[in-house]
């Protein structure tokens, strides 16, 4: 690779992966293994589950959520050292467009991952119904793995260093040839 950001952007693509990782394996395996075990404990075993369960896993979901945000913000500012191939069917700009989409998206994943590993009175709350968003959730991953699955074959090229604009002074007004003459004052 000839990108002088190789090793940074290698980085910021294993932080995105491992975050990712960790914030849908664990959704996946609640979802599916979890709370389905835990629906046949009687309700203070299940409280004492819950309590242990969440406060493991809330520290895991702010360091996912962390590398997530960190590594998508600082990829989407580099999108713009790229030239991108178009994509069909979406307008010119639409590589960065879909990412901010992709980035939209991960927001309300964050906040209902955020909640469901909480303890405020909101948090009780969605957890009383956490299979279905946890389904949500899984329903917004799956969709922003499709959308960052698609992006990854998007061709691109890093843009030609930009040329300095010439000094000011060399600049001469083509329709007043004598212009710079009259303002120095050798011409009446």
């Amino acid at each position: 690779m000839n990108d002088p950001l190789f090793p940074l952007l290698l980085a910021l693509r294993y932080m995105h992966i491992f975050g990712a990782i960790a914030l849908m394996g664990a959704t996946i395996f609640m979802r599916f293994a979890l709370v389905p075990a835990v629906a046949k404990l009687d309700p203070a075993a299940k409280a004492t589950l819950h309590e242990e369960v969440r406060s493991r896993w809330s520290k895991f979901v702010m360091a996912a959520a962390g590398l997530l945000l960190i590594s998508g913000v600082l990829n989407l500012a580099l999108t713009g050292r790229y030239n991108f191939d178009p994509i069909p069917g979406i307008p010119r700009g639409g590589y960065q467009m879909i990412v901010g989409i992709k980035f939209l998206l991960s927001l309300p994943i964050f906040f209902i991952a955020s909640v469901l590993a909480g303890r405020s009175d909101l948090a009780k709350r969605f957890q009383s119904s956490a299979k279905f968003w946890m389904n949500v959730n899984l329903t917004l991953a799956v969709l922003m793995v499709l959308i960052g699955g698609g992006l990854r074959f998007v061709g691109r090229t890093l843009k030609a260093p930009a040329t300095p604009p010439a000094p000011a002074a060399a600049i001469v007004p083509q329709d007043r040839p004598n212009a710079s003459l009259r303002r120095r004052g050798e011409i009446e």
